[in-house]
């Protein structure tokens, strides 16, 4: 598949590559030069595509009947989450771009209790990542040097235990403010989690809720503070407006299940904003109809990246916590929340209510939002 489309957010979508299934990208991560590493979650592979479009596989994990989903870059390594659902393989990896496709896992999670799904780096130390646990309700740390904690666990971060698949915490970013952002797939929400002066999770706040967001899957924020966020169940990508209404960027074909989106690193592709088209529910109705892809289109802001400017000798920010002075960071008023519970009664329009795909066990299930199989992705 090729072609373009125009956004609603003013720019033309463009498909950057087409795949094969069962090369279905689920997560993207892009270094300072410009180089787009995507996870090819039931393959296990990391695929690597060079400023001058020239495509390389970096290396293969084993995830049995699971996938692998988030993937980051700290300091020129990769960082990628497995949830293969096996104690052997299940948990964060480590792979070093030029490093010949050796992989070794860094830190190991309980295979049947928790499933890592997004993964960036540490806003607050420059040792550590934070990874969403969609099965657990949380968010862990993980350090680099394989340490693994749990950093913050909510009842606004847990899967809905009644739907089909379960699929809580999901997609992370971190904003401007210094606060982590975390979207919910099952509830078809946003939350904020403050990080304080010594790096630990403050209180978590939901900003939003809305049925526009169940199927709510990768996420990435602006350098205005603006969420932009993938939904893959509804086929679409929104951002979150300052009066926390959603607003369409693109919808529709060619967006096929998009379960990220990033945005570019380089001058030129500063104001771009990647899609992951996955696929998925499409693939597992009818594997010759998905149309996986790596998509572009320019919004015409640029992403925002933390720097790790201003860091003591311990890897901690020095002084400032990155917020905005005189205030804790969120806007002042209201707390964002619904006056009822913001989502659906009833029938919402998809095949079930939960945001989740039906299907199989081999991972994300068919075409409501979420992943299905042993291991809760």
């Amino acid at each position: 598949m090729s072609g373009t489309q125009d956004g609603d957010g003013g720019g033309a979508l463009q498909i950057v590559a087409d795949f094969e299934p069962p090369s279905l990208p689920e997560n993207i991560a892009i270094d300072d030069d410009g180089t787009v590493y995507l996870s090819m979650a039931p393959a296990g592979e990391i695929v690597a595509f060079d400023p001058n479009g020239n495509q390389s596989s970096v290396a293969t994990i084993d995830v049995g009947q699971g996938l692998l989903l988030g993937i980051t870059v700290l300091d020129g390594v990769l960082y990628v989450a497995n949830g293969s659902g096996q104690q052997e393989t299940h948990g964060v990896w480590r792979v070093e771009p030029d490093g010949g496709g050796e992989a070794e896992r860094l830190a190991s999670l309980p295979a049947q209790e928790s499933m890592p799904n997004g993964i960036i780096p540490d806003p607050s130390l420059d040792d550590a990542l934070l990874v969403s646990d969609h099965l657990g309700g949380a968010i862990w740390r993980v350090t680099t040097d394989g340490e693994a904690e749990p950093w913050v666990s909510d009842p606004l971060l847990e899967p809905n235990t009644g739907a089909q698949t379960p699929v809580g915490a999901d997609g992370l970013a971190v904003h401007p403010d210094g606060d982590v952002y975390v979207d919910n797939l099952n509830a078809g929400s946003v939350m904020r989690v403050p990080v304080t002066d010594d790096g630990s999770a403050g209180q978590v706040e939901q900003i939003v809720q809305d049925e526009g967001l169940v199927g709510a899957d990768g996420m990435t924020i602006d350098e205005e503070g603006t969420p932009y966020i993938a939904v893959n169940a509804r086929n679409e990508v929104v951002r979150l407006t300052d009066d926390r209404q959603l607003e369409t960027v693109v919808s529709g074909a060619p967006l096929d299940f998009p379960a990220d989106v990033h945005f570019g690193t380089t001058g030129s592709t500063a104001t771009s904003l990647y899609i992951a088209n996955f696929a998925y529910g499409t693939f597992l109705q009818d594997e010759e109809a998905a149309e996986p892809s790596l998509a572009r289109i320019d919004v015409g802001v640029r992403g925002y990246f933390p720097t790790d400017t201003g860091r003591d000798d311990d890897g901690r920010r020095d002084g400032d916590d990155g917020r905005r002075d005189g205030d804790d960071g969120r806007r002042d008023g209201d707390d964002g929340r619904r006056d009822d519970d913001g989502a659906h009664d009833g029938d919402d329009g998809r095949r079930d209510d939960d945001g989740a795909h039906d299907g199989d066990d081999s991972g994300h299930n068919g075409d409501d939002g979420g992943h299905d199989g042993n291991d809760g992705t």
